[in-house]
């Protein structure tokens, strides 16, 4: 991964932060045990001294005393332990702490980078294109089926309200087995109806549990992104990196597919996108305004076959759900 030089120092001042933050709680708790237990200050000299003299008699041509001092540490950790323990602390309390134990906090993994790393730069392009904002307001949290009316109309089998409830407890058993199950959903149905609120729910849960979640509205992916990448030749640093996420982020959303300029190209790199992933085994979300068969009818056979064959269908339907709230928020 590359970033801008501005970028990748927010990106490490996060990880050096967590550092510092969890040094200073490892020495708090470290004194507030030293108070309580002072067998364990000498034990933690003690563990912190053999070793170093072990090492130092076996240079000046000594009697080799590793097996000794490692037994006699054994010892010293189990007594640790049971201290720990007779006074109410659980037995790790002064182990070191990490906010993430694969890197340690250090963002790498050997030669690589960590998931977690890949994720904190998700979030920062997230909080630079302020949708970190969005989802702390859009999430499952904050969705409000009471907007969904009760009524049927004679169209559909179930009221709005039926249907909704139907796909949200759907979907959020999509984010419950994303690990084992993953999966790729389609919400389709006209402006208004919470198809955008609902991805970013996901989102936001996905992410919440270090998965890597890249959104990008159809207009901007192919008119912006993937022209710059593919057609400009990489002059927006911004559109590199979001390129390189499209296809290996946990979760892809692409909102409102069917507003950007359809053509070949569009038609070339929507089909490479979602295949690359379907064969890859990552999950994507589509929303889109168009029905199914405008769906057909507008973009390739090959492209409809993969969404209608590979993704869970939502239809979404109902009063549009923007004036609703915002006639709810003008009679309180």
């Amino acid at each position: 991964m590359k970033f801008t030089d501005s970028q990748y120092d927010e990106l490490m001042s996060r990880y050096h932060t967590n550092q510092i933050e969890n040094r200073a709680i490892e020495h708090a708790r470290k004194e507030e045990v030293y108070a309580v237990i002072p067998r364990i200050r000498e034990i933690d000299k003690l563990l912190a001294t053999s070793s170093i003299d072990a090492a130092r008699a076996k240079l000046k041509g000594q009697a080799d005393t590793t097996s000794a001092t490692k037994e006699q540490n054994r010892h010293l950790i189990m007594e640790k332990e049971d201290l720990l323990k007779t006074h109410g602390y659980d037995v790790d309390y002064l182990k070191p702490i990490y906010t993430c134990c694969t890197c340690k906090d250090t963002g790498r993994v050997g030669n690589d980078f960590c998931p977690c790393f890949k994720q904190t730069s998700i979030s920062l392009l997230y909080r630079q294109s302020t949708l970190e904002r969005v989802l702390d307001m859009e999430n499952f949290d904050t969705f409000d089926t009471s907007y969904y009316s009760k009524e049927t109309n004679g169209e559909h089998p179930y009221s709005p309200f039926e249907n909704m409830t139907n796909i949200l407890n759907k979907v959020q058993s999509f984010v419950e087995t994303f690990d084992k199950e993953g999966g790729n959903l389609l919400f389709y149905g006209e402006t208004g109806l919470g198809k955008t609120f609902l991805s970013n729910c996901v989102a936001k849960a996905l992410m919440d549990t270090q998965h890597t979640v890249l959104y990008q509205s159809s207009i901007h992916l192919f008119e912006d992104v993937l022209s710059d990448v593919l057609m400009k030749k990489n002059q927006n640093a911004n559109s590199k990196e979001i390129y390189r996420y499209l296809y290996s982020c946990d979760l892809l959303i692409i909102d409102d597919l069917g507003t950007e300029f359809t053509n070949n190209f569009v038609a070339s790199e929507l089909y490479d996108i979602l295949n690359t992933r379907l064969r890859e085994g990552k999950s994507t979300i589509i929303s889109t305004n168009l029905s199914l068969q405008e769906l057909n009818e507008r973009y390739s056979v090959r492209i409809a076959s993969r969404i209608f064959g590979e993704y869970k269908v939502f239809h979404f339907y109902g009063n549009n759900i923007r004036l609703a709230k915002r006639k709810r928020a003008l009679e309180q």
